[in-house]
């Protein structure tokens, strides 16, 4: 087995030239795309002492086939290795090259060389990988002990939006998603758009990451965004990005703006990612599944092959979706050191993996909102 492995400690020329030319020729997310990439370092880990790149090239007669963007955190005086990108990142797993075949034998080798070659760390911790990246097994879930996460939820789309409401959407689905636009057209005029413009964009990415926030605070959630978090996204409008391209949309009643998406379009993939909607009256039409429809339609009016709903099992995504796949984690101790996280975590892993039903995690949620 003739492989070559470097390790990049930060992003650096030789780094960006292995990932992009096997990111457009290999299968990967947008998560893991190095526009995607290199704007979230830049935003979550400048000066952050806390943690450190550890970004892995495996390469084969000079050619990049796999790259690994992980990096090692501190936490107390335990060292974790898991896959770079935060809570910005909905799915984590290696940039493939499409020529790569391996069996466990190959990848078992390659996993081990990699961890010989890596600073020592007392736990690895690989969470939210997908079975899949794109149509190809993900070799981290296909031959290493996994617990399942979740599930998220997308739409392999066909090429006409007939054919998308008469042989996926569900009729009594589709029929309420017809009267509610009905009646919403009654108040006004009703328009969706899509912006193009970049400082149009920008600004009203800015309102509507405020309007998100109040919405959430409404709902009683703390996890609200803050000035990093608008940061991030308003990065991308301003970026001259190479592979992925923003989405922002919006429906208008009467010019005022009753819902907003703002998302990635990626290779053949539409990424829906953050939808806010006008609070008040208008909600009992539900403007925000108004809002999915027409994203929806217009993906295939542009021949996009998938809408991925992304992170969340919510229960109006398995309405839209005719795909379903599921994220899983990793855990493995090191050392001693790292005991008691590992135990802490991977008894969390085991319940989650076991509860197919979700009861602990309702009753967990209820808890934690009482107190």
């Amino acid at each position: 087995m003739n492989y070559e492995i470097k390790i990049f400690p930060k992003l650096e020329s030789e780094l960006k030239e292995y990932w992009e030319k096997l990111e457009e020729a290999g299968d990967c997310y947008c998560f893991q795309s190095y526009d995607w990439f290199e704007n979230w370092l830049k935003i979550y880990r400048d000066s952050n002492d806390k943690f450190s790149l550890c970004v892995i090239t495996v390469l084969s007669d000079t050619k990049p086939i796999c790259i690994l963007p992980f990096e090692i955190e501190k936490k107390s005086n335990v060292k974790i290795l898991k896959w770079a990108g935060g809570d910005k990142s909905d799915y984590f797993s290696p940039i493939l090259s499409k020529n790569l075949l391996l069996n466990k034998i190959e990848f078992i080798y390659i996993w081990n060389e990699i961890i010989k070659k890596i600073p020592k760390t007392d736990l690895i911790y690989l969470n939210k990988q997908p079975e899949y990246i794109e149509k190809k097994a993900n070799p981290f879930v296909s031959f290493l002990k996994n617990y399942k996460d979740s599930n998220v939820y997308q739409i392999s789309l066909p090429e006409k939006w007939d054919t998308y409401t008469k042989n996926i959407l569900k009729k009594n689905f589709y029929i309420q998603n017809k009267r509610k636009k009905k009646l919403l057209k009654k108040e006004g005029n009703l328009k969706f758009k899509v912006e193009n413009d970049r400082e149009i964009k920008s600004k009203l990415l800015e309102e509507f990451l405020i309007q998100k926030n109040q919405r959430l605070s409404s709902q009683g959630i703390k996890n609200l965004f803050n000035e990093k978090d608008i940061n991030f996204y308003k990065e991308f409008e301003k970026k001259n990005l190479k592979n992925i391209k923003t989405h922002f949309s919006s429906l208008t009643l009467n010019n005022e703006l009753i819902a907003i998406h703002w998302g990635i379009i990626y290779k053949d993939r539409f990424y829906y990612l953050l939808l806010s909607m006008k609070e008040g009256n208008l909600s009992r039409y539900s403007p925000g599944r108004l809002l999915i429809s027409l994203l929806i339609r217009w993906s295939i009016s542009k021949k996009i092959k998938f809408f991925d709903f992304a992170l969340g099992e919510e229960e109006y995504k398995k309405s839209w979706s005719n795909k379903t796949e599921s994220l899983y984690n990793f855990i493995k101790l090191n050392t001693f050191n790292g005991l008691f996280f590992y135990s802490i975590m991977k008894i969390k892993l085991i319940l989650k993996s076991a509860d197919e039903k979700k009861y602990l995690r309702r009753i967990f949620y209820k808890f934690k909102k009482n107190y």
